[in-house]
């Protein structure tokens, strides 16, 4: 099972700013505060060592973030690359699936949806890349 994150984070830019839209349209526009950004950082890419399974930093990549409030509620999001829209609406969404009392519940299943559709995309590039295994073993 995949982190809401990582759901959001890996989906198609556009649909996930529609379901922030989608939140948006409950609030006023002084309901939203920036705390930063959107802004561009660098961070370490830390990968794990297959072999002596080690982690180690393998460089730097560059993404987007946003923290804001959202009707008092922090939020935040992160994506890699520049793409100030999707860093917001993650950051957007992130505040409100945070609020207490679960009031935007009518998100759960569009998030599931998307869920279904990136764990298809995963399985099918598993496939792909499964197709030119080696097995060493007969060499």
């Amino acid at each position: 099972m995949l982190s809401t994150s990582h759901i959001l984070s890996c989906s198609p830019p556009h649909l996930v700013c529609e379901l922030a839209e989608q939140v948006l349209t409950k609030y006023d526009r002084e309901a939203i505060t920036f705390i930063s950004g959107p802004r561009y950082v660098l961070v370490q890419l830390r990968v794990v060592d297959g072999v002596a399974e080690t982690v180690f930093n393998a460089g730097e990549i560059l993404a987007t973030e946003t923290r804001l409030e959202l009707n008092g509620q922090f939020g935040f999001g992160m994506v890699i690359g520049r793409d100030p829209d999707h860093a917001t609406a993650l950051a957007v969404l992130d505040a409100a699936l945070r609020m207490p009392g679960d009031p935007h519940a009518d998100l759960y299943p569009r998030i599931a949806e998307l869920e279904r559709t990136l764990h298809a995309a995963y399985e099918q590039r598993f496939a792909a890349a499964a197709a030119t295994r080696v097995a060493f073993e007969t060499f």
